[in-house]
């Protein structure tokens, strides 16, 4: 009766032993079949800037010993242009010293002139007095002349799109599943095209290993196919936008093998 005994115990301590090593190497399976997709989607965000541009200088002078002079000039500085740029307009405009010790406008004599704006145009417009002179044998002699001097700079107001990353959708794939859907957002939802860059990498010990596949979609391209693991997998990706403003939906479809654990990837 104890030899059965023996036997029992012999033959449920290999059943146990054989159990243990079918799950790891069922584990091991499922392991080099589990994939991380993460997805980066780039989109553009407008900003409101208001910038200096380079002075302009307006130097009004009247040397007329017997009579006022009306002047007016008109200046168009060259204005922030690029295809990130809209709404590029002249807001406002800023005096500055012409000299140390002589704040702009350095006026002589008698003078009265504005600055006014548009929205690509600084000018000014006004009169200067006569200038100072003095009597002379063949009649008035010039003294001083009358000027009015001003340096200024103008200051644009624009929208800027800036490019803005948004924070990476992970997801997991895991068998039977071969296709994961990551939802996609971004933040200011602009006009311009979106750019979105996706990695893959195999999942060993419930640990995400190197990418093993990396691959940037232009704006809402369709469909994308390629080859993975050597082409023992195949990788197709569709990136599509969804009703929302700024929300997109990407699909990714693993068929095939499952990727090789890394080299250094622990034993199980």
């Amino acid at each position: 009766m104890r030899w059965l005994l023996q036997v029992v115990a012999i033959l449920i301590v290999t059943a146990m032993v054989a159990a243990a090593q079918q799950n790891d190497v069922n584990a091991a399976a499922d392991s080099s079949l589990k994939y991380q997709i993460s997805a980066t989607l780039t989109d553009y965000c407008p900003v409101e800037r208001t910038l200096p541009l380079h002075e302009v200088m307006f130097d009004f002078h009247n040397k007329s010993c017997s009579a006022r002079r009306h002047v007016a000039e008109r200046k168009t500085p060259t204005l922030p242009n690029g295809p990130l740029y809209t709404n590029v307009h002249i807001a406002g405009y800023q005096l500055i010293d012409w000299s140390e010790g002589h704040p702009s406008p350095s006026t002589r004599n008698t003078a009265k002139v504005e600055i006014s704006k548009t929205a690509t145009t600084l000018s000014a417009a006004g009169w200067l007095e006569k200038a100072t002179c003095t009597e002379g044998s063949k009649g008035d002699v010039l003294a001083e002349d009358t000027f009015w001097q001003a340096k200024v700079v103008p200051e644009v107001q624009l929208i800027e799109d800036v490019e803005q990353e948004e924070t990476a959708v992970i997801a997991e794939l895991v068998p039977p599943q071969t296709t994961a859907v990551l939802q996609l957002s971004a933040t200011c939802g602009s006009d311009r095209p979106q750019q979105l860059r996706y990695s893959v990498a195999p999942i060993v010990d419930g640990v995400a290993q190197a990418p093993v596949y990396n691959d940037e979609l232009k704006a809402h391209e369709t469909a994308h196919e390629s080859g993975l693991d050597g082409g023992a997998a195949s990788i197709h990706s569709q990136w599509s936008s969804l009703p929302s403003k700024g929300a997109s939906e990407l699909s990714i479809t693993i068929n095939g093998k499952g990727v090789k654990e890394p080299a250094n990837s622990p034993a199980p």
